[in-house]
């Protein structure tokens, strides 16, 4: 399959015909990283084409904004071949602007999702909650979300969000050094891993050589993208520095591919808690069954799903991705009935004054209460099958 673009012998290896042992560098992480698609007449030639309506809808909506697939996650794509359209293909739907112009919802290229001014101490540190600190470290990742929570960061061609200088990244850890509040720092982006390993370690050094022992967490869907990333030298590094968790970013059951599988069990040997994020997408994710086998298969490989997040209002395709909070109520409170509890992740509500935790009560009559019957306080609630139960208080 021929493809127009300079790098077309590099990014004919990405077709489903090309097999890994064909291609000594399929392993290495920078080699997918110069061989991603950025335009979308290369990404049409490697789906096998478009409807020309789909084509020019995705041209437009690429105005400005970036597109950026890595080879290993077109294979899962294209592997990915039980759907009747692409359109309907979960992973594709999550990287390609598909949607009408007039559908785009409430993105407008200017309002902010999570940071508030007042927040940043410097360029990109964020001090939103009391415990912790945020860093956005790059503006870069390895395959782009069309739906990013940070899309002003990331997805802008033209993007004037900070990134991690050395003098930016030195205010931030000063600015934790005279905080004693804070407990955690956090690392992210962007992808906090698209840093070479240079940096990073230079970073958690910086971090570890503070004067308390500091809680550092990497969040990074490098493993979903590029899971060739989780390199000797990287596993080193989280080694060395006491890395405290490791938050893996998955939206679908078939982005847990035998590649995903591996990197996650090299993170493991390194950082001693694994955990998942996880956005409620519409069209991607949205269902009890699909859910239900993501939650479950994250269990079975040892990552604790962590956090499913409701999609924030200012991002790319809101009216396309955004789903109803009480459909989703209704599947977390059905799934919680039937999957294990330390597979269910909390279902929270993102705002730009804090998250929330989302009841997953249905009516009025499904809150708990506190009762008096026969001269005792009662506490009633309905379990797990339906049925009202009383709990004699004291």
């Amino acid at each position: 399959m021929s493809v127009s673009t300079p790098d077309a012998i590099e990014i004919s290896l990405a077709m489903p015909e090309f097999r890994d042992a064909e291609c000594s560098e399929w392993q290495d992480w920078r080699w997918h990283q110069r061989n991603t698609i950025r335009d979308e007449a290369t990404l049409r030639n490697a789906c096998g084409d478009f409807p020309e309506e789909l084509s020019q809808r995705i041209q437009h909506n690429l105005q400005g904004r970036k597109l950026q697939i890595t080879p290993y996650y077109l294979r899962l794509i294209l592997d990915n071949n039980k759907y009747t359209s692409i359109v309907d293909n979960p992973l594709w739907r999550q990287v390609v602007p598909f949607w009408d112009k007039e559908a785009a919802g409430g993105y407008d290229g200017e309002s902010e999702n999570w940071e508030l001014s007042h927040e940043m101490k410097t360029p990109i540190c964020q001090h939103k909650y009391d415990n912790r600190v945020i860093l956005r470290m790059v503006n870069t990742c390895n395959t782009y979300c069309q739906f990013c929570f940070e899309a002003l960061r990331t997805l802008e061609v033209n993007s004037d969000k900070s990134k991690a200088s050395r003098d930016t990244f030195l205010d931030s850890v000063a600015y934790v050094a005279r905080n004693p509040a804070v407990e955690e720092v956090i690392l992210s982006g962007g992808d906090p891993l698209m840093l070479s390993d240079a940096k990073l370690d230079e970073h958690l050094g910086a971090l570890r050589n503070l004067n308390r022992d500091i809680l550092i967490r990497i969040h990074s869907r490098s493993l979903t993208f590029n899971p060739y990333r989780i390199t000797d030298e990287l596993i080193d590094i989280l080694k060395r520095h006491r890395v405290n968790s490791f938050g893996v970013h998955v939206c679908h059951p078939d982005e847990l591919s035998p590649a995903f599988m591996h990197a996650v069990k090299r993170i493991q040997s390194a950082v001693p808690i694994v955990f998942s994020n996880m956005p409620f997408l519409r069209g991607v994710n949205d269902n009890e069954a699909t859910l239900h086998r993501l939650f479950i298969e994250l269990y079975r490989c040892g990552v604790k799903p962590y956090y499913l997040y409701h999609f924030m209002p200012f991002s790319p395709g809101a009216s396309v991705y955004k789903a109803s909070i009480r459909d989703a109520i209704r599947i977390m409170k059905r799934l919680k009935r039937r999957v294990s509890n330390i597979a269910m992740p909390e279902y929270v509500l993102p705002h730009a004054k804090g998250k929330f935790t989302v009841p997953l009560f249905e009516s009025e009559n499904d809150i708990p209460q506190f009762v008096e019957a026969d001269g005792q306080r009662i506490y009633r609630f309905v379990n797990w099958q339906g049925e009202t139960c009383d709990w004699i208080d004291n």
